[in-house]
């Protein structure tokens, strides 16, 4: 396996002018341009700041111009319509190189004719006595053929090029304007799908499509020659059997097409599981269900891999029959022209042999272009509705005189249900007599917010009708917190300014309002520490409290919505916040806070606004509405000795002094530059250097279940005899030509035992190549299966800490979709063509060099420098083809991120930033990927010279030795050596075209190298149906880290949990609470110490006996597409009885009856289609599914509100009786009822007893923080 290197980071050097934008037309006839990057990846693997940038012309903002200034006057016109207007020019010059290259080679064909008439001593076509002019002429004919066809394949390939980043950066602009709806009718898999999978069509179909027009011509050019060659009868004669292979490709076109549209929404389903996977992986982990997830994986891809059997099988079919219809095509006419003439010459037999050729070649391109813009338009079909698609439109905007005034006015909001009505929410009018009227919530003091919405559904998942925001003109706009905070892979300060202009005053004025000083204080960057994907590094408080600072930080905006942030966070810290940026730092602000939880602070509003069941079921101030619904009066409802509470505001307001004193902002927190060690989470993508290593290929053919190299051996020998019966049927065609002077003279000759001979070794040679081709193809779908799967399972096998936590998912998801597309799709057509030319180019120097002594020799040093010129230009092609697989990891992690975190980019109004940021990172993907098909141009336009050289040496030397050599042996060196001029040129690209494309596999192959949670050979398996029995729990001086290079987060921890206590766990952020969830499962292994389950080492168990042995409900609540059943139960262990009950323990049984289908009720990507509260409470009823005896609350509740909250305290109560629960909240109240507490602290138990206990120690730490709750929750 080739050496893994850490990527460098790209520098941000001085933009170089990409030396195309100022080439000559000699320098991009000859890809001069280019030499300097080939030079430069001989002497040294390439690195990303070597490649240049696109063409200004050639950027995606130059192409969108281009684009919408001919595609807005023809909407809804079909996308494809609009390309070809913006691309006419490239298209035209297209056609007319690839015109004048087939008329070229049709003339090649004819001099080709005259040389041997030469050298028969017969009279030649162009009247030519020199031998040497002819071969002239020859050379010439080619080189003017070569540089059309390079030419054109170069302005293709630029093209094509730009209509992939069109495609690419067209989707990701409609993203940001997708509707709620429409977002969860296109899942984020699907949308990759498009973005990777048919932007590549659309680039197949520019480089193949323009043969669609082209080849007709070169039908008709072919068989009007080989009617006055011979005469009408066999022109049409070739012309019906032309037509039959047309028709037989055609339809295999058809069905290939056919199942290319089956695999394309299987690929959908398969890259929309895998990302669900990779996305849900913790809670994966910690239910133990890898099995169930990988089974689900395996299911979809098994049809997938059927389905490319098939494609495969018609491709082969097709390619074997446009492979052989030279032969067909030759030997029909040739019959036939024998039967009504009965005789040709030796000359005629190899002009025949040449012009059939050029059919087989313009044949090949005629299918493959069909069979390209075949793929290209359902491509297009799917992009054309994906494009149509309904888009979000901003709430209407009206004057009401005042800025910031706000007014919900005729609101009726709905989204999709999955399944059964959409559900709605109305504000009706509070006016009887006005109908549907207005809501109006006006500008408050400067010490409160404006109004507070009581609770509503989760906001990212509306799509409003009818709903107005009057917001006055000249009001600035809206600053916005989603109830899921929305963190990108970036560091916290980036987080905060989100692409604003840094103000350090404002900036450390906001770092202090949303209380995130002293956080930045214990990272190890202060806010230059990189944050993980999703905030995977920090707690669910931190990520609330960055989103919050993001809010804060806006410039220019009037209005502040926060969508329930503060539920994750403490009592005392949402009160901090309240007070120092909400009532603070806002406080000029219209401001709406959504709440569910700390109803406390309702007293602080000016307003506010009830909702139940999507109804406003009241509105007005504090007194009115607590009046109505007194539950909203107090939140704490546990008794705290009032001493706490006459002391609390005094100590916490010391305590907040005191901290700001020993933290200098500039100092601790503000960090001008990151430290490198540190600071760096998510590792730079790793990718090969050097050649793609002898080993790859053989773990590639290993994986077909038998020897690789035995696989390759069979392989070697079934292409060698199919090539060699191919050069036997045309050397036996000449070979009759030549004794057809025998006839009527040589009573032994008899034209029909030839015939006879010629028929079979036409039928043997079928059989050999479809049978070599199934073989191949069979080979490599098998090693893609066994792959996959394989791999797949490491992936999930990974642990936590040491992958997940560093390695974006867009990047494993570039290697499954990408990278797996490559291995399913193209290596197996790639190997074939690359067998197939490597035969055909052995096989014509071999016939070349079988005329003559000489001719062998010449071709030695020929061979070398084919050889040299490809391994020269391998060097740099492979480096460029690795780096454009890692350019397209941001291309997709930056969409992935766009999508989750929408409702705050729109809210920003920020689409044109992420689309300007967006066509950054695709115009670096395509500065990579178009530097690899200008590297193929370059190579082919210095290998098409040395054919064109090996020609005019074979030519030269048989008229140098004119008289010499039997006619058949010139006729077939010379049609051999005509050959050279496309096989050579096909063989070294198809080398390369592998070598490249087995970069995918080798970046596949990569996850083998990945860590993964491995079981001790101690471990023995354990019934989890049977243990634990009782449920105590006991850890001994524990010590855990989440990376070597790490501190550690758990320091000599140890607690003695007895069966079926309540365990309470509660401390300052970062104090280690999550962290013994995480030892308890084995998420990370142990530095040190040890965990016993009743009174078994849990390291000795095996990981998925002992993760299906607990429960866990975890704070992010994590569903999975598909049946509500199967995210409660996707191994069907439980009945639908049991199901029920558990919804109904969690209050959701009225709620999925609504819904209708019950359990089969389809939730939609990460249940979207359902509240953050509802898919907690999912998430509730799997754990009282396990039945567990350990049962783990990772800060459960916090996404719903209080009353929800009460009814789930009072059910884990009744339904955990027996069980050891241990709750880890930042609520106080909901842990004062447990059996003991434990207080951690810097990683440490500080304290641990029961409550009562700890509250009668005036200085003991839990006192502390039931201070600051105390204080926080008091109604003022």
């Amino acid at each position: 396996m080739a050496p893994y290197v850490a990527a460098p980071p790209s520098p941000s050097p001085t933009p170089r002018a990409n030396p195309l934008s100022s080439a000559s037309l000699l320098s991009q006839l000859l890809v001069l341009w280019f030499q300097p990057l080939v030079s430069l990846g001989a002497r040294r693997p390439l690195s990303a700041a070597d490649l240049w940038p696109v063409c200004a012309s050639d950027s995606c903002r130059a192409l969108q111009r281009r684009l919408s200034a001919v595609h807005a006057p023809l909407r809804p016109s079909p996308l494809a319509a609009a390309f070809v207007r913006v691309f006419r020019r490239p298209l035209l010059l297209v056609f007319a190189h690839y015109g004048l290259y087939v008329a070229a080679m049709a003339l090649q064909s004819y001099v080709a004719q005259a040389l041997l008439d030469f050298l028969h001593g017969r009279a030649n076509v162009f009247r030519v006595s020199s031998g040497y002019a002819l071969v002239a002429l020859l050379a010439a004919v080619s080189v003017v053929a070569i540089t059309c066809r390079n030419f054109a394949f170069f302005l293709s390939s630029r093209a094509g090029a730009n209509m992939r980043s069109l495609v690419m950066s067209s989707i990701f602009r409609k993203s940001l304007r997708l509707s709620s709806a429409a977002r969860q009718q296109y899942t984020a898999g699907e949308v990759l799908t498009l973005m990777s999978v048919d932007a590549e069509r659309v680039f197949s179909a520019m480089m193949q499509g323009p043969w669609l027009v082209v080849a007709p011509l070169g039908f008709v050019v072919c068989l009007v020659l080989i009617g006055l060659l011979f005469d009408a009868a066999s022109a049409l004669c070739g012309l019906a059997v032309l037509a039959l292979v047309l028709t037989l490709s055609v339809r295999q076109a058809k069905r290939i097409s056919a199942v290319q549209r089956q695999l394309l929404a299987v690929a959908d389903e398969r890259v929309k599981a895998t990302s669900e996977a990779l996305q849900g992986v913790r809670v994966v982990k910690f239910y133990a269900w890898e099995q169930s997830i990988a089974s689900r994986v395996h299911r979809i891809r098994a049809t997938e891999v059927s389905l490319f059997r098939k494609l495969h099988a018609s491709m082969v079919s097709n390619s074997v029959l446009l492979f052989l219809t030279p032969v067909f095509l030759s030997g029909s006419t040739l019959g036939l022209y024998v039967l009504r003439h009965g005789a040709i010459s030796v000359t005629d037999a190899f002009t025949l042999v040449a012009l059939v050729n050029i059919c087989r070649a313009v044949v090949n391109e005629f299918t493959t272009a069909l069979a390209a813009l075949s793929q290209a338009r359902s491509s297009f079909r799917r992009i054309d509705q994906f494009m149509a698609s309904d888009e979000f439109r901003a709430p209407e905007r009206l004057s009401t005189g005042d800025a910031g005034h706000i007014r919900i006015r005729s609101a009726h909001a709905e989204w999709p249900a999955s399944s059964g009505e959409p559900y709605e929410l109305t504000a009706e009018t509070v006016e009887e007599n006005t109908g549907m009227g207005n809501v109006s919530v006006d500008g408050g003091s400067t010490t409160a917010p404006s109004a507070v919405l009581l609770p509503v559904p989760d906001s990212s998942t509306f799509a409003l009708k009818g709903l107005s925001l009057d917001v006055e003109p000249g009001a600035r706009d809206v600053s916005y917190v989603s109830q899921e905070p929305w963190i990108r892979n970036s560091s916290v300060k980036h987080n905060i300014l989100f692409e604003s202009a840094f103000d350090a005053e404002r900036y450390e004025r906001v770092l202090a309002a949303s209380q995130l000083s002293l956080d930045l204080h214990a990272l190890p960057n202060g806010d230059q520490t990189e944050i993980g994907e999703r905030g995977i590094n920090l707690s669910g408080g931190q990520k609330a409290r960055v989103a919050i600072a993001r809010a804060f930080y806006r410039s220019q905006y009037d209005i502040l919505i926060l969508d329930d942030p503060l539920s994750a966070v403490d009592p005392h810290v949402a009160h901090a916040i309240f007070d120092e940026g909400i009532a603070g730092l806002a406080a000029s602000k219209t401001r709406l806070l959504v709440l569910n939880s700390h109803y406390d602070l309702l007293a602080r509003a000016d307003k506010i606004i009830v909702f139940q069941d999507g109804q406003i079921v009241g509105d007005g101030a504090f007194d009115e509405v607590v009046a109505r619904f007194p539950g909203f009066r107090y939140e704490n409802k546990q008794t705290i000795n009032s001493d706490l509470l006459e002391e609390a505001e005094d100590e916490q307001a010391e305590e907040r002094s005191t901290a700001a004193a020993d933290i200098t902002p500039k100092q601790a927190v503000v960090k001008e530059e990151p430290d490198s060690n540190a600071a760096r989470l998510v590792k730079a993508e790793d990718r090969a250097t050097g050649t793609v290593g002898a080993r790859i290929y053989r773990a590639y053919f290993d994986e077909t279940g038998h020897s690789g190299i035995v696989v390759l051996l069979v392989l070697v020998a079934a292409y060698s005899v199919s090539q060699g019966m191919r050069v036997l049927v045309d050397w036996w065609q000449g070979h009759w030509a030549s004794n057809m002077t025998r006839r009527g003279v040589d009573p032994t000759y008899s034209g029909t035992v030839f015939g006879m001979w010629y028929l079979g070794f036409i039928v043997f040679c079928t059989v050999l190549t479809l049978g070599r081709g199934f073989m191949m193809t069979e080979a490599c779908v098998r090693s893609a299966k066994n792959l996959h799967d394989e791999l797949f399972e490491r992936v999930l096998s990974a642990p936590i800490n040491r992958y997940f936590d560093v390695t974006p998912i867009g990047r494993i998801l570039n290697r499954f979709s990408n990278d797996l597309d490559q291995m399913d799709s193209v290596l197996p057509q790639q190997y074939q063509m690359m067998f197939q030319n490597v035969a055909v180019s052995v096989g014509s120097l071999v016939v070349s060099a079988v005329s003559s002594y000489w001719i062998c020799v010449a071709y030695v040093p020929m061979l070398v420098v084919f050889l040299f010129t490809g391994q020269y230009f391998n060097k740099t092609s492979r480096e460029v083809k690795r780096l454009e697989g890692v350019s397209r990891s941001p291309v997709y992690n930056l969409f992935g991120e766009t999508l989750t975190g929408l409702q705050t980019i729109r809210a920003f109004k920020m689409q044109g930033t992420f689309a300007d940021l967006s066509e950054k990172v695709v115009d670096e993907n395509t500065a990579a990927y178009f530097s690899y098909c200008a590297a193929g141009r370059w190579l082919a336009v210095r290998l098409d010279w040395l054919s064109v050289l090996v020609i005019f040496v074979v030519a030269l030397y048989l008229v140098a030795t004119k008289g010499q050599i039997s006619p058949v042996v010139a006729g077939i060196s010379l049609t051999y050596s005509l050959m050279l001029t496309s096989t050579m040129q096909n063989t070294v690209r198809a080398v390369d075209s592998t070598d490249n494309a087995m970069t995918s596999v080798e970046r596949l192959l990569h996850f083998r190298t990945i860590p993964v949670e491995e079981d001790s050979p101690e471990c023995l398996p354990i019934n989890d149906a049977a243990w634990p029995t009782q449920g105590a729990i006991k850890l001994d001086n524990l010590c855990l880290k989440y990376r070597p290079e790490l501190p550690l987060v758990l320091r000599g921890v140890s607690l003695d949990i007895a069966a079926g206590e309540k365990i309470g766990i509660c401390g300052r952020t970062g104090a280690g609470k999550s962290s013994l969830m995480i030892a308890l499962f084995r998420i990370c292994e142990f530095d040190s110490g040890s965990v016993w389950i009743d009174g078994v080492d849990i390291q000795t168990v095996r990981l998925g006996d002992l993760r299906r042995s607990l429960a866990i409900i975890p704070q992010d609540p994590v569903l999975f597409s598909g049946a509500l059943r199967e995210n409660l139960d996707p191994f069907g262990t439980y009945s639908d009885a049991d199901m029920w009950a558990v919804l109904r323990q969690v209050h959701l049984a009225d709620a999925v009856t609504k819904w209708g289908d019950g359990l089969d009720f389809v939730v939609s990507e990460a249940g979207d289609n359902l509240s953050v509260g509802q898919r907690q409470l999912l998430c509730i009823g799997r754990a009282l599914l396990k039945n567990s005896k350990i049962v783990v609350l990772d800060e459960a509740t916090a996404s719903v509100d209080s009353a929800t909250d009460d009814l789930i305290q009072t059910t884990i109560k009744q339904t955990f009786v027996e069980k050891t629960v241990l709750i880890i909240a930042h609520r106080i109240n909901t842990i004062l009822h447990c059996d003991k507490i434990a207080v951690m602290d810097a990683g440490r138990v500080a304290e641990f007893a029961a409550p009562s206990q700890l509250l009668s120690r005036p200085n003991s730490v839990f006192v502390g923080l039931v201070k600051r709750t105390a204080a926080s929750t008091q109604v003022h």
